[in-house]
């Protein structure tokens, strides 16, 4: 028993010691670029973070942290490491500056950037999370298997990750996310906005233009006042939408084996009495305006 307890002790701490090897952070650098009028930023990782926040005009400021997931297996990394700090991999070409893809076994970079405002950013990683901040420009991200976050973004967005969380806070203009098995979180001020979630829940608030929202397997709630059509639909969840008291709109509503329930008085297109738990709704709220299409197949809908 006690050869166990020492074996098992053992296995635990070369695992800790692993561990914090992987998390160590063995080289940095900085660089700093001029840049003038309209920017262009692109970044491309296989498993490292990118954050990116807005700065003053005119520079483009870059750190980098090296991170060796390896060392205590392979042995000495020290002149990948200073490669890297002497020769990132980051090239100018007038107003755009590209960091590129880390070409070295078990070695990621992870950037904090600072770029002017109207930067126009696209960026790429395997499995790192990105965060951006501050910027009023067009925005492209991706992800394989990370996490996204925006935050007091104006211009246009397009974000997709396969597994990860797309959250968005004090944004607007027009955005279409897309997440493979994550959920989605976004507060859009003004713009048009497309959602699309595989297997997790979807939630929106604040919403001023068109929605076309869609969940596999997961929850919708949307927020806000009609800016255009709104289409709503899940495979296997809850939808609720709320909308000021005094919206004018035209709902239809369809629920496969959920309840479906409407608090304003709808003057129905088919027979039925909203009262009563219906399955399907069509008809118009105050004398009708933009559509509000719902539809999920085995959840309850609830628009008030």
């Amino acid at each position: 028993m006690r050869k166990s307890n020492l074996k098992a002790g053992f296995l635990g701490a070369v695992l800790v010691c692993a561990s914090l090897a992987q998390a160590r952070v063995v080289g940095t650098f900085e660089r700093h670029f001029s840049v003038s009028g309209p920017t262009n930023l692109e970044v491309l990782t296989r498993s490292g973070d990118i954050t990116v926040h807005s700065g003053p005009a005119g520079t483009i400021s870059i750190t980098g942290r090296i991170h060796v997931g390896d060392t205590w297996l392979l042995g000495d990394r020290n002149a990948d490491v200073k490669s890297l700090e002497s020769n990132p991999p980051i090239k100018q070409d007038g107003n755009s500056v590209r960091i590129d893809y880390v070409n070295m076994r078990n070695i990621s970079i992870d950037y904090e950037i600072t770029a002017p405002a109207d930067t126009t950013v696209s960026s790429h990683t395997g499995s790192g999370d990105q965060m951006l901040d501050g910027l009023h420009s067009r925005i492209t991200l991706e992800s394989g298997s990370g996490d996204i976050k925006l935050s007091r973004i104006q211009g246009e967005m397009n974000v997709h990750t396969g597994s990860g969380n797309v959250v968005a806070d004090d944004v607007s203009g027009g955005f279409t996310g897309e997440a493979g098995s994550g959920d989605i979180r976004l507060h859009d001020r003004s713009g048009d906005v497309r959602i699309r979630t595989g297997s997790g829940n979807i939630e929106l608030r604040e919403l001023s233009g068109g929605l076309h929202a869609e969940a596999g397997s997961g929850d919708v709630t949307a927020e806000g006042k009609l800016g255009g059509d709104w289409e709503l639909r899940t495979g296997s969840g809850n939808v609720n939408v709320r909308l000021p008291s005094d919206t004018a709109f035209e709902v239809e509503a369809r629920t496969s084996s959920g309840n479906l329930h409407i608090d304003a008085p709808v003057t129905m297109t088919i027979q039925g009495n909203v009262g009563r738990e219906q399955h399907a709704i069509s008809g118009k709220v105050r004398g009708g305006g933009h559509l509000v299409a719902v539809h999920t197949g085995s959840g309850d809908i609830h628009i008030e």
